[in-house]
């Protein structure tokens, strides 16, 4: 008889959900008493097809309307969500911060879950008889252990828990991605944001390909890494990893991916090569391109991918032949590691480009640093267009420095 009751419940709301839509009625009582079907389940799936309520069916109120001081059922979309371990007496606890959203508006929440907690972003979550307070003078939900938290619907974002992946396998939103690689950290951008953080910038690559990182707050250290709990965005076409709060990055060695020559760089999947060399040739062309100000990334078409609204500036790129003794690749030499070797720095760069007199800057280079000796660091990976290497340092010696066997090959380049 209780159960009748119950049934009959779900009926009435339904009913009152979709505004006694006879059609949806009959079908929500067909598969609730014929076909033995779970109410809330079939709920859900009719009240979308016939645009029912929400809120009326499972007695709720729309975010919009909750003020300080409500107690009652909070029915929404986990928009965002993050959880970081914390210390309290000693004790090992979880506190998870984020936000619930509908069709109305929303509302922050902090949960502190017994042990980890159920609640995934893109969850359709009811919490039942929930106090609401306030914070900085809005509504803020405070869930605790002991309150009824129901996840009606999973996410359906794609949760990668328990899988380790590779870069190929990455897909536009997912999250709780667990995947191991070579990272380089290439960037760092203080005070970005309202909160004012670091922004930091990557390169994570396996034999797979390569994916760029971004890390709010945390730095990247360089090495084989097992990166677990990042999430997966896209701007356009272009993939990147974002790292968060909830992020752990375990170092597995520091030393991986070093070489002793640019052609074991070039033969290889990812990594950095140190030593000495001899610049052959400086390219007369595509010598300046727009970066991002915010991860130095190279814009296209006047726009960072990664962060669109970000002001853009023109600074110096120059393509080089370098030669150690084993190979002559091209290599990419940013501004900032040629800054020096430039009378008056970075700002005689900044005026030529800006007057279009940058051919100016590369014939004083030229003067001072083609055929040359220099000790250089040179980081390289594979994508999909061929192996691209990028000078991280480039400095040039007197010819005295360096020893007579490589002096008579210079001199024979000369």
């Amino acid at each position: 008889m209780a159960d009748n009751d119950f049934i009959n419940q779900y009926k009435k709301r339904f009913s009152e959900s979709v505004q006694g839509n006879e059609e949806a009625d009959t079908e929500f009582k067909n598969r609730i008493e014929l076909e033995n079907e779970v109410p809330i389940k079939v709920a859900l799936e009719l009240l979308k097809k016939y645009s029912g309520d929400l809120n009326t069916f499972f007695q709720s109120i729309p975010l919009k309307d909750i003020k300080d001081g409500y107690q009652g059922n909070v029915l929404g979309n986990v928009t965002s969500i993050r959880c970081i371990d914390y210390e309290k007496e000693g004790n090992k606890r979880i506190r998870c911060v984020g936000t619930l959203e509908d069709k109305t508006g929303k509302i922050s929440f902090t949960e502190f879950p017994e042990g980890s907690s159920k609640i995934s972003k893109g969850d359709l979550i009811l919490i039942m008889n929930a106090p609401v307070g306030s914070y900085n003078d809005r509504p803020y939900l405070t869930i605790s252990s002991r309150m009824e938290i129901n996840v009606l619907e999973k996410s359906n974002l794609k949760s990668a828990a328990g899988e380790n992946l590779k870069i190929r396998d990455l897909k536009p939103d997912m999250y709780d991605v667990t995947i191991k690689g070579t990272l380089r950290s290439t960037r760092s951008k203080e005070n970005v944001g309202k909160d004012s953080v670091t922004l930091y910038s990557g390169i994570l690559n396996d034999e797979s390909g390569n994916v760029s990182v971004q890390s709010w707050g945390i730095p990247l250290t360089d090495g084989v890494v097992e990166i677990k709990g990042a999430s997966v965005k896209q701007f356009k076409e272009r993939l990147y990893l974002q790292i968060g709060k909830g992020t752990k990055i375990i170092v597995v060695s520091r030393e991986s991916g070093q070489f002793e020559n640019l052609e074991q760089l070039a033969g290889s999947q990812n990594g950095t090569a140190k030593g000495d060399g001899i610049i052959l040739k400086i390219m007369d062309k595509n010598l300046v391109v727009s970066v991002c100000t915010v991860c130095q990334r190279v814009a296209k078409e006047g726009k960072c991918l990664n962060h669109p609204d970000a002001p853009i500036e023109r600074i110096l790129r120059l393509s080089m032949i370098v030669d150690d003794g084993f190979y002559s690749p091209l290599v990419y030499v940013y501004q900032k590691v040629m800054e020096r070797y430039v009378s008056g720095g970075k700002e005689t760069i900044k005026r030529a480009i800006a007057n279009g007199k940058e051919i100016e800057v590369l014939e004083e280079l030229k003067r001072k640093v083609v055929m040359k000796p220099v000790q250089f660091v040179i980081y390289g990976f594979r994508g999909t267009s061929g192996t691209y290497m990028e000078a991280q340092e480039l400095n040039i010696l007197d010819d005295k420095a360096i020893g007579e066997e490589y002096q008579k090959v210079t001199e024979g380049l000369r």
